[in-house]
Order: structure tokens, then sequence, then C-alpha cells
């Protein structure tokens, strides 16, 4: 093989877990070409990739894609390998003039002996690496990986220093997630930050993406403290090095905790009604991720309860505490 597309257009965390299986390919085939059809907000996450040749960014919207369409157009490939994308791409597979293309989903618009069927208990990493296998490639690991270039790096080493903030003496936490069952409750984030300052010496970031802005300030107007600060606004890849430099990250189930996991921050990750078995950590090690799950036996279900209270009602304050403190504790030790 000489050229590949492959194609990740759906959310953040599907994305990151294609860069164990691209980081393959190119461990195996160290002269191949490889292009990425990437997710357009994500994009800044693969863009110093130095696996990566070429990468086209994909917006959803109909009337975006041709544009997409005309970029890929005349260029052909050994293969398209689609690690995970949504129904709609169908409308993309005119532009392409390659084949074969190949998915690890039900999709009935790819040929079924290209559809790669395995258990859908195994994590999406795996499902990547058990696809390229059928081409040769050798797997390498399942750590994900991001990459970062001086100028971002500077810029959050900047922001650090503005506030007086040490690198690994500050506590991320993330406040966003792409749907409302999937948030820790405000109050809950609130409480912790709060018991965090009170005991330890360690600052606090307050992160996210801009949706998170009115949260994060709410937060910080309750603290009201020197000692910590939002960077909702800050671009993605800042916020990753910002993760990155963190001493510990405390995030529910969504995309940035797979910047956490991938950059190699401790995180204590709380998960809904979503099981980690398929979307959680892989590979990683047991003091790099601490892992919360609802009790559904306990979990209050009463009428009028937002979905986040529905989702995380059984995670307290004092259990996602008695992680952080085990966390600050190992760190202090070695």
């Amino acid at each position: 093989m000489e050229k590949i597309l492959i194609v990740s257009s759906t959310g953040m965390g599907d994305c990151l877990w294609g860069t164990p299986g691209i980081r393959a390919l190119k461990k195996t085939f160290p002269s191949i070409e490889i292009d990425l059809v990437v997710n357009c907000a994500w994009r800044p996450l693969f863009d110093f990739n130095p696996h990566l040749n070429r990468i086209f960014e994909y917006q959803d919207q109909w009337y975006r894609q041709p544009f997409l369409g005309m970029r890929l157009l005349g260029r052909y490939y050994d293969a398209i390998l689609i690690f995970h994308a949504n129904r709609n791409f169908r409308r993309m597979m005119p532009w392409f003039r390659s084949l074969p293309v190949w998915c690890i989903q039900g999709f009935n618009w790819v040929p079924e002996s290209n559809r790669v069927k395995m258990d859908a208990n195994i994590h999406g990493i795996e499902r990547r690496l058990l696809m390229l296998e059928k081409f040769g490639v050798k797997p390498n690991g399942g750590q994900m990986e991001i990459f970062f270039d001086s100028i971002t790096l500077g810029r959050s080493q900047q922001i650090l220093q503005a506030h007086d903030f040490s690198p690994g003496e500050y506590v991320y936490l993330n406040l966003g997630a792409a749907v409302e069952s999937r948030r820790w409750m405000v109050e809950r984030f609130s409480e912790l930050a709060s018991r965090i300052l009170k005991i330890t010496s360690w600052n606090i970031i307050l992160g996210g993406g801009p949706n998170e802005k009115k949260r994060a300030l709410t937060i910080l107007n309750q603290l009201n403290s020197s000692r910590a600060m939002e960077v909702c606004s800050q671009p993605i890849l800042v916020n990753a090095a910002m993760i990155s430099k963190a001493g510990l990250m405390v995030t529910s189930d969504t995309g940035p905790m797979h910047i956490g996991l991938a950059v190699g921050t401790p995180v204590v990750a709380l998960f809904g009604t979503i099981s980690p078995t398929g979307s959680g950590p892989h590979e990683v090690p047991d003091h790099l991720c601490r892992v919360i799950k609802i009790d559904l036996e306990e979990k209050n279900c009463a009428e009028g309860m937002d979905p986040g209270e529905f989702h995380f009602g059984s995670i307290t304050v004092d259990t996602v505490w008695e992680q952080v403190e085990k966390v600050l504790e190992e760190k202090s030790n070695s």
C-alpha cells in the first residue's frame, strides 16, 4: 500500500481513538502516505501529528460537503478506511474515485464484504486496530496521541504564568459534555473545587468549550479565589496543552476525558449510564485513570430531575473527593 485515506468525522473521542491505528499503520509501512478526513472542530488535535500527510476538514452540513468533495476528487487511494462516521457521510461517496471502502459500522452503502464485523463490547480503539490487521498492520499499542507545536505550548505557559500557576500543581475540572445527560452537576463541581482549595495547596482550572463559559463563571463567582481561573474560551489545542500540564483532571465521560488520557494526565473519570467498557480508558495504567460509575440501584429517577441528576445523582462530591485525595497523595509521595 502506498496511500490510505482514513475517515474520522464524528466526536472528539471517536476521532482520538484512531490515533493508535494511524501510528501502527505508519510503523508497519513507513513509506505510506496517510491522509485524514476529520471533523473540522477537532482538526487542531491532529495538525501536528507526524504520521499524517494531509488533513481534510469534514462538516456535517450538506451544503458544505461539496467543497470537501472537490478537494478529494481525483485523489486516488489504495483503500479508504472509515474509522467512524455518521450515516450521512454517504453523501461523500460519489466524490471518491478509490476502491475499496472499508468500515467497522453496519453501513448498507458499504459492500457487506467490506464491513468488518466484531463484538460490540470491544473498545473503539481495538475495533480500529482489528480492521487494520486485515491489511497486515501490526498493532503498536493502544495509547492515544496528541502532538503540540511550540506556539501552543508557549501560549499555555503564558496563561499559567499570568495567574501564578505552576505546571503539575493544579487540577483541571472539565465542566462540559456533548449532551446534558453526560454532565456532572455544576453545584457539585463547585463544591469539589472549594474543597480542593480549602484542604490542599493545589489551584483550580475550569475548562471545557465556549458553551461552558457560563458554568465556569458561576463557579468562579462562588469560589471568589485567585487560585481558580477558567479557560473555556481558549482554542481547543491550548486547552489540551493546559490539560497536559495539569497534575490531575476530573471529568465526566466526554471528549476532553480522552485528551487527558492521550497526554498522560491522571484522570478521575465519571461515567453515567454508558458503560466504560467500550468507550472508557483503554490500556491506561490504573494510577493514571480512576473510573467512578453510577450505582444503578441507588440512582434516584424521580420525576422532574434534570438529565445530569438522573445520570449522576449517586456520584457525590465525597465519592469523587475520595479518588482525588488518593491521586494527590500519590503525587505528593512520588
